[in-house]
């Protein structure tokens, strides 16, 4: 599971350039998996947060640093329904 440190969401790539953060709509919580928190604070110590947030047209999940750096960037789009 290599994952890399990113400065923010949109510098990983994984984003679309339209998609924008909706209002009150980001959930943040500890990272529970211990060999995934482990791993990550191999890569930066210090606390690490799981964050899922909505926005325009998807969704953007991701680990947090809580200097705020990202890592494990991944992007889902909005179904569409007909």
């Amino acid at each position: 599971m290599p994952l890399h440190l990113y400065a923010d969401v949109q510098a990983t790539g994984s984003v679309p350039v339209g998609w924008a953060p909706i209002k009150a709509g980001a959930i943040k919580y500890p990272v529970r998996n211990r060999l995934v928190r482990r791993y990550l604070r191999e890569l930066l110590p210090g606390r690490w947060q799981k964050v899922i947030k909505k926005g325009n047209i998807g969704e953007v999940h991701y680990f947090e640093h809580a200097s705020g750096q990202v890592a494990g960037v991944k992007y889902y789009a909005n179904e569409v329904i007909p």
